[in-house]
């Protein structure tokens, strides 16, 4: 059962993004996603974009397509309100949603 949705978007103006982010009661679903390639991908749930108290949830399994991600057991989806995708190399995100 989805717990809540929303349109990814681009990082920046560099990096566009598009597609739908689900979050389920145990994993992330990124469906039909397209992202701009960038090395070192990674999932975060997070608060408000702020990567440094997100969970991170695995690394990025590509840029086109549909991509499950599981929550780690114990943590409520519930209390984060943002999803970013983020390049580890550069120190950018390269793709957000807010729900």
């Amino acid at each position: 059962m989805t717990i809540k949705s929303g349109q990814l978007i681009g990082g920046d103006d560099a990096h566009p993004a598009s597609g739908l982010v689900k979050v389920e009661e145990n994993a992330v679903k990124l469906v039909d996603v397209q992202i701009s390639e960038a090395p070192d991908g990674r999932v975060f749930l997070s608060k408000d974009f702020d990567k440094a108290t997100g969970i991170l949830l695995g690394d990025l399994q590509g840029f086109t397509g549909s991509h499950d991600y599981p929550i780690p057991e114990g943590t409520d989806a519930n209390d984060y309100n943002t999803l970013l995708i983020w390049c580890d190399q550069f120190n950018v995100p390269i793709g957000k949603v807010s729900f």
